[in-house]
């Protein structure tokens, strides 16, 4: 109960910034085509030129008027649409209330002061009715808009927010389906040399630095590419320590591409695959190149190895291949939709796994 209480203010505290932006606005247009309607009026001669001024002065405050019930209004519609109640009983909802404070403002106008102000505008006919009934089905016709306006709007704004909340949840748990995979290859890696007290501690080191960069990222989607290359290092120096002199690895970045903003963990996933299956393909050393560049408004993001492609459906026993690239084509279809892709080309000699997403800086 308390986590729904808070992620429902705070979802409200987001919204309440554009509720302002629309309220204001909305209603300056209002006054504003109410203004160039009576001017209509006054130029065609059904409104006296006489009473000019006086229509100007009802329509600011019919404005006035509006803008304060409307936004008094907030706190108990605010509490309505936290119930979650049918779209189809909210009509009659709409329409009383509409209609009630229409009423109320037409009480408001008979304020003596204020109908003594106001009557010469009374008496006059337009459109073969009063003057005062045909501002009442305006305004009835204008409030029941603001009120339909304001839940069709929280209902579109709350699927918005929960659609990213899905999405961010589902990123979240394909960040964390390749941790396992990756500290499965880590512990294979101490397991080869267990029996070297010096490599272990050095192993161990690297991995420990390589999981403080994992946790201190876990809860974000974003990172710069350079802090991740960073910690690549250390996962390489793992590999390179497990595989010796049968690993070679090379990373180009510049400063400019290591200050891009990527998703978290974006390279991980490519970087394993190119060691697993070049140590099944590869003849020895294997040689591993990461590379980042731009390239017009994209970065492209290649990590190469030597040896031969291998066809994850081929065989039951390479599918973690899968598992791996598919949650990476994933989160980057969540992330950027059709602006992103993850494509592979191969030789007999060598396999050239290229990510290109859209630049973002810090």
């Amino acid at each position: 109960m308390i986590n729904q209480h808070l992620g429902y203010h705070a979802t409200e505290s987001q919204k309440s910034p554009l509720f302002w932006k629309l309220q204001i606005g909305g209603w300056i247009v209002f006054t504003l085509l109410m203004g160039i309607a009576g001017c209509i009026l006054i130029k065609g001669g059904d409104i006296p030129l006489s009473s000019g001024v006086l229509l100007f002065e009802l329509i600011l405050f019919k404005s006035a008027y509006g803008f304060l019930i409307t936004t008094s209004l907030r706190p108990p519609f605010v509490w309505i649409h936290s119930r979650r109640w049918n779209p189809l009983k909210l009509i009659p909802v709409v329409f009383c209330i509409s209609f009630t404070i229409t009423v109320i403002g037409l009480l408001i106008l008979r304020i003596p002061f204020l109908r003594d102000h106001f009557s010469p505008l009374f008496s006059i006919h337009l459109l073969g009715a009063n003057f005062t009934t045909l501002g009442f089905y305006v305004e009835l016709f204008v409030f029941a808009c603001w009120i339909g306006f304001y839940f069709s709007s929280s209902l579109f704004f709350d699927s918005l927010e929960l659609s990213r909340r899905q999405e961010k949840s589902e990123l979240a748990l394909l960040r964390y389906q390749m941790q396992p995979h990756f500290l499965f290859n880590a512990l294979t890696a101490v397991m080869a040399v267990s029996g070297d007290r010096e490599k272990v501690e050095a192993l161990t080191q690297s991995l420990a630095d390589y999981l403080r960069f994992s946790l201190s990222k876990s809860d974000e989607d974003s990172s710069p590419l350079g802090d991740e290359l960073e910690a690549l290092e250390n996962y390489l120096h793992v590999e390179k320590i497990r595989f010796a002199e049968n690993l070679n690895y090379h990373i180009n970045a510049d400063q400019e591409a290591r200050a891009f903003v990527v998703p978290s963990q974006l390279v991980q996933p490519l970087l394993e695959n190119a060691i697993k299956y070049g140590q099944q393909t590869s003849p020895m050393p294997l040689s591993i190149l990461i590379q980042a560049r731009r390239a017009g408004a994209n970065l492209q993001l290649l990590v190469e190895n030597t040896g031969s492609w291998v066809d994850p459906s081929a065989s039951s026993r390479d599918q973690g291949m899968g598992i791996g690239i598919g949650n990476l084509r994933r989160r980057l279809q969540l992330l950027y939709g059709e602006r992103a892709s993850l494509t592979y080309e191969h030789s007999p000699e060598w396999v050239r796994a290229m990510v290109t997403l859209p630049i973002m800086k810090i």
